[in-house]
């Protein structure tokens, strides 16, 4: 009795101190509807750049001339047309030079008449020898004077018509106003920025790229934008910088976006810089268990879930950085 306690014993402890089994993995034996053998293929090597969105046309609305306000009619997220009034500024000061500049014509003009007519008179007389050739010449200079003074006075107009327009703003273009520093009352000096605006409709990423990787990048490629919320879309190339940036080393690069993205998004772009070989499967092939992903192996008449790390999706397929080799069959 003794001795069958003792072996017993043993058998227990030799079961407890055994290595413990794998963790299973799930199988079946149902054969998939579908299957697809993995093959290495050829795959577009890209680097990720970050940019951010903006509008394809941005104006900082200022004015050439130090004025009051004394109007504002828009406000911010106010949708305008090209032509609309956006900022009036006084123009008690514009009206008097402007009163002055058309009395200084008016004179002007008089003294030109009468300077035509007197060099004229002394034409007849001197074709009559009732007067010398030199008084003749004064006339003519006279009136060359005269019409220089003239001219002199409708540019001094033009001046003030041309302030004029200055203290009335209008929208250069169709858009929203993203900005707005000045109420009527403030005070307004030249090359002071008083609202910004943003078109409608186009939108564009601004990327910032290394001058190795420009070279390979034409107006009308198209490359893969994401924003961090998850919005997606491919891209196409407007503009390429001709030349780097001296000091950054970088080249400036636009790629048209959605019109719908909002600016000022952060976005990521992959630029693409040669191939790789690597392994491509269908979207739709990937089994997700929360943060895992996997695939179904097929392996004669037995399923296996393994799981797989993912890279990057371009289209309808996404990489597959490891968990998988090429020859084996997968599940659809």
């Amino acid at each position: 009795m003794k001795t069958t306690f003792l072996i017993a014993i043993a058998a227990i402890t030799v079961a407890g101190c055994g290595t413990p089994q794998a963790e299973a993995r799930p199988t079946t034996n149902q054969a998939p509807t579908a299957t697809q053998l993995v093959t290495a293929d050829s795959l577009a090597q890209t680097v990720t750049v970050e940019g951010t969105v903006r509008a394809r046309h941005r104006a900082e609305i200022s004015t050439r001339m130090m004025a009051r306000v004394t109007d504002v009619p828009v406000e911010l997220g106010t949708r305008v047309r090209a032509g609309q009034a956006l900022i009036r500024l006084g123009g008690d000061d514009i009206a008097s030079n402007r009163a002055t500049a058309e009395a200084a014509v008016t004179v002007a003009r008089a003294a030109r008449d009468e300077a035509g007519r007197q060099a004229a008179r002394m034409d007849t007389l001197l074709a009559q020898d009732a007067v010398a050739r030199v008084q003749r010449d004064q006339a003519r200079l006279g009136l060359t004077q005269a019409e220089a003074q003239l001219a002199m006075a409708e540019a001094s107009l033009h001046a003030v018509e041309t302030a004029a327009g200055y203290a009335r703003i209008l929208a250069p273009f169709d858009g929203v106003i993203v900005a707005r520093t000045v109420d009527p009352g403030d005070m307004a000096a030249p090359g002071m920025a008083l609202l910004t605006m943003e078109s409608d409709g186009g939108r564009e990423v601004a990327l910032t790229v290394a001058p190795e990787i420009a070279e390979g990048l034409i107006p009308g490629a198209r490359i893969a934008v994401a924003t961090r919320d998850g919005r997606r879309a491919d891209g196409t190339i407007r503009a390429v910088a001709g030349g780097a940036d001296p000091s950054l080393r970088t080249v400036d690069v636009r790629v048209t976006v959605p019109a719908r993205w909002p600016t000022g998004v952060s976005v990521t772009a992959e630029i693409p810089v040669g191939t790789r070989i690597g392994i491509a499967i269908p979207v739709d092939a990937v089994v997700r268990r929360g943060q895992l992903t996997g695939v179904r192996v097929v392996n004669g008449a037995m399923v296996t879930l393994r799981w797989v790390r993912l890279g990057r999706t371009v289209g309808d397929r996404i990489e597959v950085l490891s968990g998988l080799d090429a020859g084996e069959t997968i599940a659809l």
